[in-house]
């Protein structure tokens, strides 16, 4: 196995809205989701979804990478698709 490139875009297979602050920083709500990239079908990754209220997120939505920086990790999180 090698990394390979991706487009960052992908759907959101299924997602569930948080309503529990678990850690002072995450502002509740917020949505955790599954989100399958669009060139590599069956690849899905668990990710928060963020820029929207969570009532508008949408099983089927496109959606896009976008990275959240916290010290030295990046963390990938996904927004709604332009």
């Amino acid at each position: 196995m090698t990394p390979q490139a991706t487009s960052g875009c992908g759907w959101i297979a299924t997602y569930t809205i948080n309503h529990q602050a678990w850690k002072p920083e995450l502002a509740a709500p917020y949505v955790v989701a599954i989100v399958e990239l669009d060139d590599q079908p069956g690849l899905r990754l668990l990710s928060n979804v963020v820029g929207l209220p969570p009532d508008q997120v949408r099983i089927g939505m496109p959606v896009q990478v976008t990275f959240e920086q916290h010290e030295d990790v990046w963390l990938p999180l996904f927004k709604k698709a332009q």
